[in-house]
């Protein structure tokens, strides 16, 4: 992992009312923030946020992709899709962030050929990465959240085709974990290849309130990971303490290691 980017968490897991409550309280801890384009606000309030921060945007995430279907052949809910990836591809540019969170699809596909459509998709998502200098991360869903390529091989096999350096994979440790295979050797087996690694724990609970070991990840994390790091989890009923406790626990399993 990189010393100098440290830890991020993505905005929806940072406690506070507002992005300006939130860049502080990440500022405060050193950390960086992931932005999240919800289609709720326009980019112009967000970059006056961050103005008055230090805290850095190093990844933003297309949030829409939940609901919108990018790999549909109808071509309004494609083109709605496919324009707010290219929307949130411009927010990461303007903020410096180098990275966007993108998903395939949740459920099932409606496209009757839905992998020769990815290909399609993402390899117009990489020249315009290319043109922005930023890199756009598919994210394996798990089964339990699609049915169409869910494991961290499956995206794999689908950038590897596309070789294209702008489009990568990244992993969520949850995703692997529903999906039965080992975190810990699916993440040393992809190292190399994965933009950013969001820590989850099972049941979307912030790490170390779950089932998964995030002592052995970490170990190979701080030696050899070189992309982003970043909490990813549901915040419960307090969280203030849910934040504070991640924070806590990642950074006590890196002190360890170091």
């Amino acid at each position: 992992m990189s010393k100098k980017l440290g830890l991020g968490c993505v905005e929806f897991a940072v406690p506070g009312r507002t992005i300006e409550e939130r860049l502080g309280l990440l500022e405060s801890r050193g950390m960086w923030l992931e932005l999240v384009n919800d289609g709720n606000r326009n980019l112009e309030h967000v970059l006056t946020a961050i103005a008055n921060f230090k805290t850095p945007v190093l990844s933003v995430q297309a949030n829409r992709l939940h609901s919108l279907k990018l790999l549909s052949d109808d071509r309004g809910e494609r083109e709605a899709a496919v324009n707010h990836v290219k929307e949130t591809m411009g927010w990461a540019a303007a903020t410096g962030a180098k990275n966007v969170v993108t998903t395939l699809t949740y459920g099932d596909p409606s496209a009757k050929e839905p992998y020769p459509l990815a290909l399609e998709l993402f390899r117009e998502f990489g020249r315009w990465a290319e043109e922005l200098d930023i890199t756009v991360s598919i994210e394996p869903l798990g089964k339990n959240r699609t049915s169409f390529l869910p494991g961290v091989s499956d995206v794999f096999r689908l950038v590897s085709e596309l070789g294209l350096e702008n489009v990568r994979l990244m992993v969520d440790t949850m995703h692997i974990h529903d999906n039965g295979d080992d975190v810990v050797g699916v993440v040393t087996t992809y190292l190399d290849e994965i933009s950013e690694l969001q820590l989850r724990d099972t049941d979307s609970k912030p790490p170390g309130l779950g089932g998964i070991d995030f002592s052995g990840l970490m170990k190979t994390v701080v030696k050899k990971f070189r992309g982003l790091l970043c909490l990813e989890y549901k915040p419960g009923s307090n969280p203030y303490a849910d934040f504070n406790h991640a924070c806590d626990f990642v950074a006590g399993l890196i002190s360890a290691v170091r």
